[in-house]
């Protein structure tokens, strides 16, 4: 692998960030900060990046199973100094992960896509999500499995809209 970092520029956050979100989201990561790994293997999908100029911050989300939250946040960088995207030209998809430089004395954030299609890793989430929704109902209601999966994919796409509009 021969990953190379591109610096970007910080008034093309903004849309950065959005462009990245759109090209990304669901994509299986796993989230490392410094030496540590927050989200291991297998990851979990990238509901997207959330960058506020006003708060100084850029926040990760990823998503979880919690119904009520499924943008679970992963991490949140206060007052970041650098955006980089991680490149590998050799590998099947070119963009490899993100990393968000914060403060001196604090650790690197790194978001690193799996090798996974964004379908196959939104597919395994609707479906987790379905099953947690029929969890909740109670073990005894059953036979509504197309339900709960049409109401997991509609929680979902209302979760992530935001991070590409």
């Amino acid at each position: 692998m021969a990953m190379k970092k591109m610096r970007i520029l910080k008034n093309e956050w903004p849309s950065f960030v959005k462009d990245f979100n759109r090209q990304n989201q669901f994509r299986r990561a796993i989230l490392i900060l410094g030496e540590d790994v927050v989200v291991g293997e297998p990851g979990l999908p990238l509901v997207g990046l959330d960058y506020d100029p006003e708060e100084r911050k850029v926040d990760i989300y990823l998503g979880g199973m919690d119904t009520e939250n499924l943008a679970h946040l992963g991490h949140s960088v206060e007052v970041p100094r650098a955006l980089y995207l991680i490149r590998d030209e050799e590998a099947p998809n070119p963009v490899v992960g993100v990393q968000v430089q914060g403060p001196p004395g604090t650790s690197m954030a790194y978001v690193m896509f799996e090798d996974v299609m964004p379908e196959d890793a939104k597919y395994q989430w609707i479906a987790n999500v379905a099953y947690s929704l029929f969890e909740m109902k109670g073990e005894e209601v059953h036979g509504e499995d197309q339900k709960d999966w049409y109401e997991a994919e509609r929680l979902i796409n209302e979760t992530v809209v935001f991070f590409v509009e």
